[in-house]
């Protein structure tokens, strides 16, 4: 009990037990959900870099028409910028396969990576 004579609670368990990731899916059904992962993942990182074209067009003081976007040739430095975006948002999103991967490889768990 506090000080005013409630009850306290403990608290609630953040994670499932017994194991560390319960499983919801069949083997089958990881192999479609991955597949729509990184369906989705490459309509994400398009939409990254049509949204960046259009960034870049603006700061040049260009009307942000189909034709600029469409005429529009990045740097090498923006080139280089969002590979780099894209292969973090790679390592994020696929952190924990990569992990498992990593703890199959070492035979022993796989340390957490904090992003």
């Amino acid at each position: 009990m506090d000080d005013l004579g409630a009850p306290t609670r403990k608290p609630r368990r953040r994670f499932a037990r017994g194991q560390s990731r319960p499983d919801y899916l069949r083997p089958g059904d990881v192999d479609q959900v991955m597949i729509m992962l990184v369906a989705l993942m490459s309509e994400v990182s398009a939409l990254r870099d049509r949204l960046d074209t259009h960034e870049a067009v603006a700061a040049l003081g260009g009307a942000t028409t189909t034709a600029a976007i469409e005429a529009y040739e990045q740097t090498s430095e923006r080139h280089a910028q969002r590979e780099t975006n894209r292969a973090a948002m790679l390592k994020r999103v696929l952190r924990v396969v990569t992990e498992e991967r990593d703890a199959a490889a070492t035979d022993g768990p796989a340390k957490p990576v904090v992003v």
